[in-house]
């Protein structure tokens, strides 16, 4: 796969220096960019609104979770352009205000080639055949595999939004009955942006969707995630990172300390929640006493990211080894194999002997 997606920034937005966009991202983290770049991306939302962009967005099995993170949580003084952007997406299944044949025929239009399509963006995982269809054909539903399949071929770019549509999520879950799989499996060898979260924040979505609306270039990580949010585990970043190298871990969700007996999966997750916080920066999981229970992974929700309540691993086991076990599970599926528990078990060893020093060390202190 391509990691690296590089166009022509068009006339309208060049004068906006790229290097300096993606710096603000990285280093400054999206809600400093945000507001560094605003004018910039005004406009390019505008663009869309006057209809110079042309945007789908499919929901396959999901909660529409996305859709409301996006539309609600943006910055005050943003609130009327995401309004109007809503409008002026072409087709979206929860928001639109056409229905039956009109509504419809957008995506018919762009599936005989008469209209293009410049942005694809996709919410909620597929599903197979006739558990999840948009609009009919001749009097039949249209499983929305099939709309996938014609669009995803057709559009300039593809976005995966939210946990489901990137990896799965919650509908693929074992044993997963309806089949659900993510976008970037019924389109192999397409580049798909994906933006995992449940839901994802809005500022992943807002600043992704800026970028590909001014062809600007996203790098990607190995699983097709912008590096700007999804470069760092939770743990290295978390502001409880002390207590759980001093072992002290909460028993009660009520205490301020390390969550990891509580479940936190904050070893296993990459995503900038401690710096970026959600709800305007007001708080974020672990901040309101609530482990991170991994939804930006590969994986989740099944093992190795539930039950959600209980520790991953037995206390003291190094992050790099339930990290291991964590990268095999998500290549073996949803089946816990001999190789991951093995792999526990080793690090429940390290884990033994360094827990024991460490509390000598602390009763010699004492």
């Amino acid at each position: 796969m391509d990691n690296n997606i590089t166009l022509k920034p068009s006339l309208w937005c060049r004068e906006l220096n790229r290097r300096n966009f993606l710096k603000a991202i990285s280093v400054l983290g999206a809600v400093a960019a945000i507001d560094l770049y605003k004018p910039e991306i005004l406009r390019v939302l505008a663009q869309a609104e006057k209809g110079e962009v042309s945007v789908v967005w499919l929901q396959g099995a999901g909660c529409s979770g996305c859709t409301i993170s996006l539309l609600q949580g943006v910055s005050p003084d943003l609130i009327d352009v995401i309004t109007r952007f809503r409008l002026a997406i072409d087709f979206h299944p929860t928001i639109m205000i056409p229905a039956g044949d009109s509504a419809m025929k957008v995506l018919e239009d762009i599936k005989a080639g008469t209209k293009p399509l410049d942005v694809l963006i996709f919410e909620g995982a597929v599903s197979k055949g006739n558990y999840c269809t948009v609009g009919e054909i001749e009097g039949k539903p249209v499983p929305v595999e099939d709309w996938v399949l014609e669009l995803g071929k057709r559009a300039t770019y593809v976005l995966a939004f939210g946990t489901c549509a990137t990896y799965g999520g919650i509908p693929a879950g074992s044993p997963n009955p309806t089949q659900c799989r993510s976008l970037s499996e019924v389109l192999p060898g397409r580049t798909v942006i994906n933006v995992p979260g449940c839901p994802a924040h809005p500022d992943w979505m807002l600043l992704t969707i800026s970028a590909t609306l001014m062809k600007y270039p996203i790098p990607l990580d190995e699983e097709g995630r912008p590096k700007f949010f999804f470069n760092d585990y939770i743990h290295d970043r978390c502001p409880r990172r002390s207590y759980y190298d001093n072992l002290q871990f909460a028993k009660e969700l009520s205490e301020d300390l390390c969550l990891y007996e509580l479940g936190c999966r904050g070893p296993l997750n990459k995503s900038d929640c401690p710096n970026r916080l959600w709800n305007s920066g007001l708080n974020w999981c672990v901040g309101a006493n609530a482990p991170c229970i991994g939804c930006t992974s590969k994986g989740f929700p099944d093992p190795l990211y539930s039950p959600f309540y209980e520790p991953v691993g037995p206390v003291g086991v190094p992050v790099e080894v339930l990290r291991v076990a964590a990268r095999r599970e998500a290549l073996a599926g949803t089946e816990v194999n001999a190789a991951i528990i093995a792999a526990l078990a080793v690090g429940a060893g390290i884990a033994a002997f360094t827990l024991n020093k460490a509390r000598k060390g602390k009763k010699a202190a004492k």
